[in-house]
């Protein structure tokens, strides 16, 4: 009886609180909108016009050493697929742009928590949507112009087809994160450990059409010239491993950033990133049932940390990995006796705390310490859900008896 005045109770609180950060987020969004307003004419938006429009009348931005990047380190997919925005003016097309991945955003975060193995109710759902585009990193990828949230409906939708055996819609969708920034490629480890090689197959065939079709002498163009560039910024502002690795190693060997022994900053890179993917490998040839859905937000994790630039409004990215791992957390607590699980306890620790730090703005923003440790604590819960998942498969033996 009183079980059931809980549960009455409880649905109200849940719908009202949805109901109350909806409108909160809808106020801090407009309130976002309007204090950016003028951004149409400034970094970033500002160098993506300019290499759109440059492509537009013939140029080459990856060889024009022009504006303030001397170069374009986007792919050539990217200035291709957007250049049409050139024609409009700039004022205009930045709003386009804003609505676009304020648009992807909803649609991420809808695929995310409708398609998992323990689909989110509409209150929940509402909830989460609120709480990520209130968070600091989706506000940066506002602020900055950025396309995070583009890329998070794009990993979303792959994995959403991917799990309804799509294999040729969920290639299309990586393939094209892939052709916009290249690191979602590596959630392709996603495709390939889990054995879904139709999958695996078409996304490689829209990768390489994708090429094509925007000339691959721009792609080469690309590697000598943009990728340069991205090298050059990431010792002083990114945040992956090749940034951290090349901070470390400037500092210990008393250089400037830009100055660190190549050798050994490219060796220790490796070596921490055959580490993490092993990880992810590991969880993903293991995984079963709703771990699944943590194993491809591993992958997606480990795609930002892999990266050569990842900036704060990459953080959006980690919200499958955070998502799942909250979910498949709560789910270990329920089943199992808590005090003995070291592992899921930890886990839920470090999510909870990188959540917080995504979400309170006061905090200092997020950096490579809390991206590894979010990383690193869903893969803590996801090996104390697939124990739960063994423990349980396990045939009782039947007690010995006397002869």
């Amino acid at each position: 009886m009183n079980r059931g005045i809980s549960f009455r109770w409880r649905l109200p609180i849940i719908k009202t609180s949805a109901a109350i950060l909806a409108i909160v987020a809808a106020i801090s969004l407009v309130q976002h909108l309007h204090a950016v307003s003028h951004r149409y004419d400034q970094f970033d938006f500002s160098v993506f016009y300019g290499w759109w429009t440059d492509y537009s009348s013939g140029g080459n931005p990856w060889t024009d050493l022009r504006g303030p990047m001397l170069g374009c380190n986007y792919t050539p997919f990217f200035i291709a697929i957007f250049s049409p925005l050139a024609r409009l003016d700039q004022k205009t097309a930045f709003w386009i742009w804003q609505a676009a991945q304020i648009l992807c955003m909803v649609i991420g975060v809808l695929l995310l928590a409708r398609g998992n193995a323990s689909p989110l109710g509409t209150a929940p759902t509402i909830i989460v949507l609120s709480l990520a585009m209130l968070s600091s990193p989706f506000m940066a990828a506002v602020a900055w112009s950025q396309i995070a949230p583009m890329l998070l409906a794009l990993l979303s939708a792959a994995w959403y087809c991917a799990r309804r055996q799509q294999p040729a819609a969920a290639g299309l969708w990586l393939a094209l994160a892939a052709l916009l920034k290249l690191y979602p490629a590596a959630v392709a480890g996603y495709f390939l450990f889990g054995r879904r090689w139709r999958a695996l197959g078409w996304t490689i065939c829209f990768f390489a059409l994708g090429v094509l079709l925007t000339n691959p002498a721009h792609w080469i163009e690309l590697g000598t010239e943009g990728l340069p560039i991205a090298y050059r910024i990431t010792g002083h502002h990114g945040l992956s491993v090749l940034s951290f690795v090349r901070r470390s190693a400037a500092h210990l060997a008393g250089t400037r950033a830009d100055a660190e022994p190549l050798f050994v900053v490219w060796g220790f890179t490796a070596l921490i990133d055959l580490l993490l993917l092993a990880i992810a490998a590991a969880a993903t040839i293991t995984s079963r049932g709703c771990a699944d859905d943590l194993a491809f937000g591993l992958w997606v994790a480990l795609a930002v940390l892999m990266s050569p630039l990842a900036w704060r409004q990459d953080f959006l990215l980690l919200l499958p990995a955070s998502l799942f791992g909250l979910i498949a957390a709560w789910q270990g607590f329920q089943s199992c006796e808590p005090a003995r699980n070291i592992a899921l306890i930890a886990g839920s620790a470090m999510l909870a705390a990188s959540v917080a730090a995504e979400l309170i703005k006061a905090l200092p923003g997020p950096g490579f310490t809390m991206l590894l440790a979010l990383y690193l604590g869903a893969a803590l819960i996801f090996w104390s859900q697939i124990r739960a998942e063994l423990r349980g498969a396990e045939p009782e033996t039947a007690p010995d008896r006397p002869v």
